[in-house]
């Protein structure tokens, strides 16, 4: 969703997803909040049933306090926030950590559901722990710290190994679990588990991504690619969609596709996420080159 789509299209496909029986909804950006329409659209998704997660980089601190005056309980607001003022600005090449701050004690104060949200990288990863005591501090409930993409980068190496990430992530959550709530998110094919465990990863199994204009594709990382588009949820039914054969080697048991069977999380592991495979090496069966549990120097496929 975008401010090129309706608000009708938006209702359309608020309608949609009610009907074919999908319960969740991310909205995700650019920037949600740049919608006009955008507290008129959450206020009637989630009067429809829906259960709704809105990530906002907090730069528009009226729209988010009309945000936070909905009165709906499924409605989740997260907040990106990667450091303190000089560490955040930096890495979001803007000037709103103050504004990210008023949006969180707004929502805090509406007792609406907030969570604040951090992408680790080797910028920040020093006062990450500073930052979350300061939160909880403020009286932030919940925290999510997030394993950063690098498709679109040229070379995988700056970003941390999904190894390197956990082994922070468990310090992080075992020195800080009396504070708050920390959980974490990376692909889900790095970490199996219940019966989501036997394909690949979760998309298209537990997850689809869709465009303002309705395509869809198995995840949002895959938008890049249109020979992964599946077809467009607003014309098409939801049953082909679920059915196309873009989607079975995502289902198929992969076991493991590293090559090492040395790394703590080989057990868990399904190789990493496939759209990171696809894009450095036009194979979504290849190990997610930010695995690292063997030498390798990959390169952007340009």
């Amino acid at each position: 969703m975008d401010r090129d789509t309706s608000e009708k299209e938006a209702y359309s496909l608020a309608d949609t997803l009610v009907h074919e029986g999908i319960r969740e909804l991310d909205i995700l950006g650019g920037e949600p909040m740049l919608v006009p329409y955008m507290k008129e659209f959450l206020v009637y998704a989630t009067n429809a049933g829906l259960a709704v997660n809105i990530s906002t980089n907090g730069g528009l601190p009226e729209m988010v306090h009309a945000t936070a005056k909905i009165p709906a309980r499924r409605l989740n607001i997260g907040f990106s926030l990667h450091g303190f003022s000089d560490t955040h600005n930096a890495i979001t090449k803007s000037n709103n950590f103050d504004s990210v701050l008023e949006g969180i004690r707004i929502c805090l104060e509406e007792r609406k559901n907030t969570v604040v949200k951090s992408v680790l990288t080797d910028t920040n990863r020093q006062e990450i722990r500073t930052l979350i005591s300061y939160l909880a501090e403020r009286g932030v409930k919940r925290y999510f710290l997030l394993h950063e993409d690098s498709i679109g980068k040229r070379n995988c190496m700056d970003v941390l190994s999904f190894p390197d990430f956990m082994k922070y992530f468990s310090t992080l959550k075992s020195e800080l679990r009396d504070a708050i709530d920390i959980g974490f998110v990376a692909a889900s094919g790095f970490y199996k588990y219940g019966k989501r465990g036997h394909s690949r990863c979760d998309a298209g199994t537990a997850k689809l991504a869709v465009l303002p204009d309705g395509s869809t594709f198995p995840c949002n990382l895959f938008f890049g690619f249109s020979e992964f588009c599946l077809g467009n949820i607003l014309r098409d039914r939801i049953e082909d969609i679920l059915e196309h054969p873009v989607l079975q080697p995502f289902r198929k048991c992969w076991g493991n596709t590293c090559e090492s069977g040395n790394c703590t999380h080989w057990a868990t592991c399904s190789g990493g996420c496939p759209a990171h495979s696809y894009a450095f090496y036009r194979n979504i069966g290849a190990t997610d080159p930010r695995c690292r549990s063997v030498e390798r120097r990959p390169k952007m496929v340009i």
